[in-house]
């Protein structure tokens, strides 16, 4: 899908992936964008349609050198995933050069990075 789905309906706001569909969705974006990228704060969404998906946002982070602790800029994309399936299968996700405009932003602009929780968040 080359545009970000419409969500005609919020089913969950907040909830949490399992294990494996977290590592799922951070190997696949190290997969196609390198490092750096976290996804985070899952929600279940109707998409225009009636398909149920996972949205989650995507998160420019990287490890501090001195407190070891995650840090991360905000959200930057989104992700969504099919899980009607019973592999989960990516609807849509933020296009690099997306992704990479908002990065220039925030450099540009020197926002300051905010530590973020260990594990999922």
């Amino acid at each position: 899908m080359n545009k970000e789905p419409k969500i005609v309906k919020i089913l969950q706001e907040h909830g949490e992936v399992s294990d494996e569909i977290d590592y799922f969705i951070n190997m696949k974006l190290i997969e196609l964008y390198g490092g750096g990228f976290t996804a985070c704060q899952p929600s279940l969404v109707e998409l225009e349609g009636g398909l149920q998906a996972i949205k989650m946002g995507i998160d420019y982070t990287y490890i501090d050198a001195k407190s070891s602790e995650v840090m991360g800029y905000g959200i930057i994309g989104s992700i969504y995933l099919n899980v009607e399936n019973e592999l989960p299968k990516i609807i849509y996700i933020t296009p690099k050069e997306e992704l990479d405009e908002k990065i220039k932003y925030i450099i540009e602009n020197g926002i300051e990075a905010q530590t973020r929780t260990k594990g999922k968040y």
